[in-house]
């Protein structure tokens, strides 16, 4: 665990698909000893989970900025921090899980490798006799601007491969959706591409694949529930254990699904292991790409609670509930869109809030008793947050990427102020 200066120390801790550690190092050993017998003590443990999209190269290099962010605010305003929480040291641990449709992108070059890992990300191996014909087309015409029936079949086939559920709002993670519309959602992307004012067929995401796409998006999120729920569970359940009777608070920080990993491990599985023994401290959900309603008593219109709704019910977490928001991330807005088949969503309660929606783009939504709108500025770096309160932190002004993607500033997260926000959940109460 490489040290970032002398209160701020850092470890990198794998899961498989499956939730399983991956401890070839003995590290959660490590960090049990560190917990237990360092003198001075660890006061503080923050846990990260980065989002979609990231093997492990790609969350370490997140993590790297991430500590460089936070260990620079802890050096500026040292003094304070030690007021507030004499004898502060943090250990910082970021999870890793596999999120990307691949592990190695950069190493993915042949259709023969493509196949394998969009089988494997399906989790049918018939899904490679689909898979081969769509993905050599894609590359053929990286930008079709129509979509043969025959694809659009292969495209519905796969999807009913992935073993997802249209359960709509209120659903578990992965099955919160309307019926897929391969139809739709390629026409979607392809007015939204028009939009941006160039091409994007280039890239990954080229029109052909936009609906394999959303498809791996809601295989994706529950993946990032069953991890969460089993192996990142265990995690904080060991960690809780090793700081029993030290008073180390337990902070979480999660972005993008990595919101969706942190709240599923906060909730537990509820047939076999419930929620943790104790409240953590913290929660701060960066850009959450989860529902909008998923802390919800009640989900208007239906007669469902939130998925998480327990997280809140059952005062899982002792301080603050943090979100960010933000009008330039693209990403959640057209994901979401597509959970709804484009198909004119419908807006919900009294703040007009639509049925599929993100927190990262929306905040949380149906908890009025206990939300607190507010909004950060450029250049702010103090917040103030008080116990038992969620806040919707409008971002705009600081989550900004000036350019033409789909995803917009959905993971430009590594600034002072976000860093500012982070601390102040830390240090409330």
């Amino acid at each position: 665990m490489p040290q970032q200066d002398d209160a701020v120390h850092f470890g990198l801790v794998s899961f498989d698909q499956h939730g399983a550690l991956r401890d070839d190092q003995d590290l959660l050993a490590r960090l049990d000893e560190r917990l237990r017998y360092d003198e001075p003590g660890i006061t503080d443990v923050f846990v990260f989970s980065h989002g979609w999209l990231n093997d492990q190269a790609a969350a370490t290099t997140t993590y790297q900025d991430w500590v460089r962010a936070m260990a620079e605010y802890h050096r500026t305003r040292r003094a304070d921090i030690q007021r507030l929480r004499p004898g502060f040291r943090a250990l910082l641990i970021g999870i890793h899980w596999p999120s990307a449709p691949w592990e190695d992108p950069v190493g993915v070059s042949s259709l023969e490798q493509q196949v394998t890992f969009y089988t494997d990300l399906i989790g049918d191996p018939s899904a490679a006799d689909e898979l081969t014909p769509l993905l050599a087309e894609a590359r053929r015409a990286p930008d079709a601007d129509t979509l043969s029936g025959v694809d659009e079949a292969r495209l519905h086939r796969l999807d009913d491969m992935a073993g997802l559920r249209n359960d709509q709002v209120g659903a578990m993670p992965g099955n919160d959706r309307e019926n897929f519309d391969a139809g739709r959602i390629f026409a979607d992307f392809r007015r939204k591409s028009a939009s941006l004012g160039h091409s994007i067929g280039g890239g990954p995401l080229r029109p052909l694949l936009s609906p394999l796409w959303v498809t791996s998006f809601w295989k994706m999120k529950k993946r990032a529930v069953h991890v969460g729920s089993t192996g990142v569970h265990r995690l904080l359940r060991a960690l809780q254990a090793a700081g029993e009777g030290r008073g180390i608070r337990l902070h979480l920080i999660g972005h993008s699904f990595g919101c969706i990993v942190l709240s599923a491990a906060l909730q537990g599985n509820t047939v076999r292991s419930g929620p943790l023994p104790k409240p953590v401290h913290s929660l701060v959900l960066l850009q959450g790409a989860l529902s909008i309603w998923s802390f919800a008593p009640a989900i208007p219109d239906t007669h469902r609670s939130g998925y998480f709704h327990p997280v809140i019910a059952e005062k899982m977490v002792a301080g603050p509930v943090v979100t960010t928001q933000s009008a330039h991330d693209r990403a959640l807005r057209w994901f979401f869109r597509a959970a709804a088949t484009v198909s004119g969503d419908a807006r919900l309660g009294p703040r007009s809030l639509p049925r599929y929606g993100a927190v990262g783009r929306y905040g949380l939504g149906g908890l009025a008793d206990r939300t607190v709108e507010t909004a950060a500025q450029p250049g702010q770096l103090l917040y103030e947050f008080s116990p038992a309160s969620c806040y919707n932190v409008d971002s705009s002004s600081v989550i900004v990427r000036h350019g033409l993607s789909l995803q917009g500033a959905h993971s430009n997260l590594v600034r002072p102020e976000l860093a500012g926000l982070v601390w102040g959940a830390v240090l409330s109460g």
